[in-house]
């Protein structure tokens, strides 16, 4: 998509918001931020689900350069295609332009590409501005929406003159737009944003109980379920706290702050930087992602602060969960399927338990004690896993009430992006994570294995 296109939707857009604030018409995002340590095993994990994810819409997805639908039939230009891709998988691109695509992550040599790198190419050789963007999968070769004719392929490198003759750089996001490892305040704080995208209503006022906030209310609410005060939900008292930090000095976590209009020094809207110059706007038509690149915010751009400090401590990894351990759980949870019962109870002889009662269970076969029956007290074992480095045996905690917020029920991870867990109707399921009631009612997951 060419860029004076998505400057033009953002200029038409901004009369629509009563903060100020463009709203382009982009994709469902999850959680993704900067990353301070991260092992090879979750960026391999987490290529290996976008190649997934892209490899099994060939045939479903048709191209389109002015209509990005997210739904099926899917229709997709070739950012578009690799947004969407990494938007269901946890990782926030923030843009469908390639151009600001290859400002994020880091430079790699084109001989160095590892699955999950971005590559640029351009085909009028006018300029090193791309416009055309493709991900690299392994053996040499690229999955992409290529054009009107192809649609989505897969393609060797050295199968056509274009790849070498057109070829402009490679980016490399993962693990840069993941999570930290362990998470700091700041993923924490950038995670709660993304996970609350479709759970609170934006307008004129704030009520937690409702989830319904302005932009500043939804900021204050977002710090302070992160122990983090800023005990104002108006603009400009948000803007003198904390201590101001410069644009090249921003982390995760920063608050930003932006007039509505160029030049003007009156704070108009507010955003979370979220990394990798990234940034969460609440604004009326919701929770939006965006990059710093895109003119309306690089132009209104007034200033940062830093609310908070990261406290020092040991590096923690959490621990790689031993495949044969993870195996055997997601095997034992999968074998009780038509054999247990829901029921307010805990009873292993008729095999009746709650959810955490289920989880609790299934854990205690493989030699682990959740320590407690109760969703909510399990969440405190093991340690806190990002939803971007899930790995098979990981407990995942969710609401009920689509919020978000209060954990109430349990799942196991079995990997690909899904989940087992024992509901109300008494039976088993198997669900995606993408799924519009885990969408709502995901909290948060832990690594107890």
């Amino acid at each position: 998509m060419k860029k004076r296109l998505v400057i033009a939707t953002l200029l038409v857009i901004v009369s629509l918001s009563f903060f100020g604030v463009p709203s382009p018409d982009q994709g469902r995002v999850l959680a993704a931020t900067t990353i301070t340590q991260n092992n090879q095993l979750a960026v391999e994990a987490k290529a290996d689900q976008l190649i997934q994810t892209g490899r099994s819409l060939i045939g479903k997805a048709t191209y389109s350069n002015s209509e990005y639908k997210p739904t099926s039939p899917y229709k997709f230009s070739c950012a578009t295609f690799l947004m969407y891709i990494f938007g269901e998988n946890g990782v926030d691109l923030a843009t469908y332009n390639e151009d600001y695509m290859m400002q994020q992550g880091t430079y790699v040599a084109r001989n160095q590409l590892q699955k999950g790198d971005l590559l640029f190419f351009n085909s009028k050789n006018t300029s090193n501005v791309p416009d055309h963007v493709a991900m690299y999968i392994g053996d040499n070769k690229v999955i992409h929406m290529a054009d009107s004719k192809q649609n989505i392929v897969i393609s060797d490198l050295d199968s056509k003159p274009y790849y070498k003759d057109n070829y402009v750089s490679a980016r490399r996001v993962l693990p840069s737009l993941l999570p930290s490892n362990p998470a700091t305040k700041g993923d924490n704080i950038v995670e709660l944003s993304y996970n609350l995208m479709n759970k609170v209503t934006m307008g004129n006022v704030n009520d937690e109980k409702a989830m319904k906030f302005t932009g500043t209310g939804f900021v204050n609410y977002v710090y302070k379920k992160n122990g983090v005060s800023i005990g104002s939900t108006t603009i400009k008292e948000q803007m003198n706290q904390g201590a101001t930090v410069s644009r090249a000095n921003l982390k995760k976590g920063d608050l930003i702050f932006f007039s509505n209009a160029i030049g003007s020094s009156t704070p108009g809207f507010v955003g979370i930087y979220a990394g990798d110059h990234r940034i969460v706007i609440p604004n009326s038509n919701g929770i939006l992602t965006r990059v710093l690149f895109v003119d309306y915010y690089d132009q209104r751009f007034l200033t940062a602060k830093r609310v908070f400090t990261e406290k020092s401590a040991p590096v923690v990894v959490p621990p790689t969960v031993s495949a044969t351990s993870a195996d055997k759980l997601v095997v034992f949870a999968t074998s009780l399927t038509s054999k247990v019962k829901f029921g307010y109870v805990y009873d292993e002889k008729s095999l009746t338990f709650t959810s955490a009662g289920f989880t609790y269970y299934v854990y205690k076969n493989q030699g682990i004690d959740l320590k407690s029956k109760l969703a909510s007290q399990q969440a405190k074992i093991g340690i806190a896993v990002q939803k971007a480095n899930l790995q098979k045996g990981d407990l995942i905690l969710f609401s009920t009430d689509n919020k978000g917020t209060n954990i109430k029920q349990t799942g196991i991870y079995i990997g690909g992006n899904q989940f087992v867990s024992l509901s109300t109707s008494g039976s088993i399921l198997k669900e995606s994570l993408n799924s519009d009631w885990a969408k709502k009612n995901y909290v948060s997951a832990r690594r107890g294995l």
